[in-house]
């Protein structure tokens, strides 16, 4: 959730009116002019809690001073080099398929999480997420649920689109991890695992993009 200029004016309109209440009962008698006068700022003082705001939100939220004490939230935008590994076998040669090379866009901010999985055959995106302490104390889990779309012409052929569930760990920095480590599920009925490795700091949108980024280094 963001929180917009009204939310930030409904907070602060109900700290003044809790101060005035503090006040009263503390034997402070203010005027209906001296309240007015000391109100002036208000529209000011919104402004600048919002500017703030939209700070932390998009830009500050990453510094690594900020983490730990006042921003809990790992830094996992760009695009990663994913290893998945799925336990489906393939019915024409009745053996589970080799790893699998992929990539993982993402795109955050404080309070927003995306993340898009691009495989040579399909997109994933995020339709739900949650950031949690790790159970280790040592950085974070990813919680997320996604929807998975085939490419139109595997459709009906061997792929259909499905949602599933995943669960990461982050490895490394606490706020910018070196590496995540994770399992899924789909309603197919299908599982697997992901390593997600080196990191580019584009993000890209296209799985042809980020295979042209990533090149021969990509375990680098």
């Amino acid at each position: 959730m963001t929180f917009t200029r009204l939310h930030i004016s409904v907070f602060l309109g109900i700290a003044v009116l809790a101060w005035t209440a503090v006040l009263y009962m503390q034997g402070v008698q203010l005027t209906w002019a001296e309240i007015c006068v000391h109100l002036a700022p208000f529209s000011s003082v919104v402004g600048v809690l919002v500017t703030l705001a939209l700070l932390l939100e998009h830009l500050a939220w990453p510094l690594p001073v900020l983490h730990g004490w006042f921003v809990k939230r790992p830094d996992l935008r760009g695009t990663w080099h994913v290893s998945l590994q799925s336990d489906w076998f393939d019915p024409d040669t009745n053996s589970r398929i080799p790893p699998i090379t992929c990539y993982m866009g993402v795109k955050q901010t404080l309070s927003t999480l995306q993340m898009h999985l691009m495989t040579p055959e399909s997109d994933s995106w995020f339709i739900a997420d949650q950031i949690l302490p790790s159970p280790s104390a040592e950085g974070y889990q990813v919680v997320g649920v996604y929807t998975n779309n085939p490419n139109i012409h595997l459709r009906g052929v061997r792929s259909e689109m499905h949602r599933g569930a995943l669960v990461f760990d982050s490895h490394g920095p606490p706020n910018r991890p070196d590496s995540l480590t994770g399992e899924y599920w789909t309603d197919r009925k299908t599982s697997g695992s992901m390593v997600l490795g080196a990191r580019r700091q584009k993000l890209y949108t296209l799985f042809s993009d980020a295979e042209a980024a990533f090149g021969v280094d990509a375990g680098n």
